[in-house]
């Protein structure tokens, strides 16, 4: 009897086990088929990133850094390509993400940086390292949000062959209460202006500084050195 409730015991506590263990897997390790039909979650690389299969809202899920630094709003067909990012420990990541002309009707591209230090640098000196990366010689708009300061600007321009024009969003995402930083560049391109786009400027103004805002940082302890 002792031996029959023992293994009885044994086996309803590897079942608990296993169900938790079920319950919690990773996005990375679940099943395609499981995953929602999108493009964040149907690549291989980037539902690396996807912190949950539920959206946070319509079109987008929850990006989770591998700094554990930050969290933000990602769109649901954007994807990342290995070749473009890059990390070192908790202190540093960029990477690239964006969808092509069979998802979206305005193709882009989005560029982050963010940093961690033991010393906090100054907004007015990320601004400096955001602005000479793009060629921006303005000012930025500046608003709260939450717990971070948030820098705002925009940028168009014109290749020399005129075939080709650029419009940039971007802007630096800085906590106020942390030396975390997140520079935020979101381009989008215009190829052969003989057909005569007509983008709603304003419109993807407001959807990228919604994406700004919708970037949290975490209470994290760095792994060691800043370099």
């Amino acid at each position: 009897m002792k031996k029959a409730l023992y293994s009885f015991v044994s086996a309803f506590i590897i079942l608990i086990i296993s169900g938790c263990g079920f319950m919690g897997k990773d996005v990375a390790d679940m099943d395609p088929e499981d995953l929602p039909e999108v493009r964040a979650f149907q690549d291989d690389y980037t539902r690396d990133f996807m912190a949950s299969t539920e959206p946070v809202e319509e079109g987008y899920y929850e990006f989770e850094s591998k700094t554990d630094g930050y969290t933000m709003k990602y769109p649901e067909n954007a994807t990342m390509d290995k070749l473009f990012y890059e990390r070192n420990k908790n202190t540093f990541e960029h990477l690239q993400f964006g969808e092509d002309s069979d998802t979206s009707s305005i193709p882009y591209y989005v560029e982050t940086t963010y940093d961690h230090f033991y010393e906090g640098k100054k907004s007015k000196r990320l601004l400096n390292l955001l602005s000479k990366s793009i060629n921006y010689e303005g000012d930025y708009e500046e608003f709260e949000h939450g717990d971070n300061t948030i820098y705002f600007a925009t940028l168009d321009y014109t290749t020399e062959d005129n075939q080709t024009t650029w419009y940039r969003f971007f802007g630096l995402i800085k906590s106020n209460s942390s030396n975390q930083s997140l520079r935020y560049i979101f381009n989008v391109q215009c190829k052969n202006q003989s057909q005569n786009y007509s983008y709603d400027l304003k419109a993807i103004e407001q959807k990228v500084k919604s994406l700004m805002k919708s970037v949290e940082f975490n209470d994290v302890e760095l792994e060691g050195g800043e370099g």
